[in-house]
């Protein structure tokens, strides 16, 4: 326990201190430290708009769903189910456990590849990038699960490639186990079995392992965590695999890939981006070491193809190349250990000014969707430019419902898109049918049992104060196209630090046996 309270971070700089009993206290530090973090944030920050779809489509337990594999979905309402309580902080618990495991497992990997002080700046470094801190280890997304069985499977790899002769057959059968909990949790895990085959091509060490029977019997066994997958999708069209693909664009769009590259930097630090492709480069310089030369396969790829996909498209999203990025930040450690102390010094100034300026914005950020602090003394009304509805906290939706006396009367909710009624459904706690008016951006809502739920129902869109306008009529105009004696009701408006904020627009109509024909001529099923 003194060992633990002595421990400080700034000592990473200091090769004097390196020693395994030190570099374990400070690894325990920033488990603590970043497990009272990561529950502080939990705690802070609303549902967010894939966390709340999530929540609300999987109260329906499903072998796979519609753009994921199901166990990031399964997750929180596992643990809701296990625990009786509907909450955040319980949807979002199994992922901070995940978030501490996947920094063990850094700290594990880094220490199997170059010593117990390469496993401490792998932690820190995954740990000081904004985006991987929070969704592999606050937020309810596949993230978290993805990256802790992938951290799994590389740390097993890792072990298996140090070994000059044959490797045990049961590192081989481990890895295979964790390799079908990352397909199971998000589609980038695909690219690990590709990378090891791309390894074992151009490695010696490699080779030899399509001499072994593991390698065989953990490629079956990863192929498990495809099969729920595999069966949904047989019953469903292929939707998964129609829906990723039509994200391709095609063409050539620079000002989109630079875009994405900025974002990248700030997701990961500029500081954590420079390093972790130094990293790379200097896996290849060291392409004799066969675990490293492992880690830059693995890495590599998820990096490169994904910045090819923001060259070519303008649907996709900075975070996918995410999974790449943690494992270069292992080779990352590797370099950063060998590196003199001026450079080292150097470069911890710059992560930590980064890091305090990165998490002071995103914490005024967080105040602000919560409490609107920084406009409220100054606005009457928040102004157009403060938009934080999408961290917007619906929990009091419900009770003004009950107070309207709108609730007791409505048999079903709708809204136009998976976006609102994930939230709309999460915030009022799935106690009512919710259908989606929208059926080409309904996503998993129509394949829910109560997708066509019949009777009297409440059309709601949120907006701003600003937009409410627009909102009533665009949201009326909808709702007469299934029923043309639907009618405009007074929008409900919700607070923000008890000032009002968010619209909600509400119109009542009622839903028949015919409606779900004229949906299907307005917008035709994904």
């Amino acid at each position: 326990m003194e060992s633990l309270r002595q421990a400080r971070l700034r000592d990473l700089t200091d090769p004097a201190t390196s020693n395994q009993a030190y570099d374990l206290a400070l690894i325990y530090k920033i488990l603590i430290v970043s497990g009272i973090f990561k529950l502080l944030l939990a705690f802070s920050i609303p549902l967010t708009l894939d966390e709340a779809y999530a929540t609300a489509v999987a109260r329906e337990y499903s072998l796979s769903f519609f753009e994921h594999p199901p166990i990031s979905f399964w997750m929180p309402v596992l643990a809701a189910d296990l625990t009786g309580i509907n909450a955040t902080i319980v949807y979002r618990f199994p992922f901070l456990l995940a978030g501490l495991g996947i920094t063990w497992m850094m700290f594990l990997i880094g220490r199997e590849i170059g010593g117990s002080r390469v496993g401490v700046w792998s932690a820190v470094l995954f740990c000081a990038a904004p985006s991987p801190f929070l969704a592999s280890g606050v937020w309810a997304v596949p993230d978290g699960p993805l990256n802790l069985a992938s951290t799994v499977v590389v740390y097993f790899l890792v072990r298996i490639a140090r070994f000059e002769g044959t490797a045990p057959l049961k590192l081989w059968l481990y890895a295979g186990v964790a390799m079908a909990f990352a397909l199971a949790s998000k589609y980038q895990a695909a690219w690990l079995p590709v990378g090891v085959l791309l390894f074992m091509l151009a490695h010696p060490v490699g080779r030899r392992w399509f001499l072994h029977p593991g390698f065989y019997l953990a490629g079956l066994i990863g192929l498990i965590g495809l099969l729920p997958v595999i069966l949904w999708n047989a019953g469903h069209d292929w939707v998964t695999f129609r829906f990723h693909g039509d994200r391709i664009t095609g063409g050539l769009h620079f000002g989109h890939f630079t875009g994405m590259l900025l974002v990248q930097a700030m997701y990961l630090l500029p500081t954590g981006m420079l390093v972790a492709g130094i990293g790379l480069w200097y896996g290849v310089r060291n392409r004799a070491r066969a675990d490293v030369f492992l880690l830059v396969f693995l890495a590599v790829g998820p990096v490169l193809i994904f910045n090819y996909i923001n060259l070519t498209s303008t649907a996709s999203l900075a975070h996918w190349s995410m999974p790449g990025w943690l494992l270069a930040f292992l080779l990352a450690a590797v370099w950063l250990n060998a590196r003199g102390a001026v450079t080292v010094r150097r470069i911890w100034r710059w992560m930590v000014g980064l890091f305090a300026v990165v998490w002071l914005v995103l914490g005024l950020l967080i105040v602000q969707s919560n409490t609107g602090w920084l406009t409220r003394p100054f606005y009457e009304r928040p102004p157009a430019w403060d938009n934080t509805i999408s961290l917007f906290d619906f929990g009091d939706l419900k009770p003004a419902l009950v107070k309207r006396g709108l609730w007791q009367t409505t048999d079903v909710f709708m809204a136009n898109s998976w976006a609102y009624g994930g939230l709309l459904d999460s915030f009022m706690g799935s106690e009512k049918p919710i259908r989606i008016f929208d059926l080409s951006a309904a996503h998993h809502f129509v394949y829910l049992s109560d997708a066509d739920a019949l009777g009297r129902a409440l059309f709601m869109e949120p907006s701003r104060l600003t937009d409410v306008a627009i909102t009533d009529a665009q949201t009326l105009k909808s709702a007469r196209s299934l029923d043309p004696n639907a009618t405009l009701l007074p929008p409900l408006t919700l607070n923000r630090g008890g000032q009002p904020y968010v619209s909600v627009s509400v119109v009542s109509l009622t839903l028949l046996q015919t409606t779900l024909a004229l949906q299907q001529s307005l917008s035709p099923a994904q």
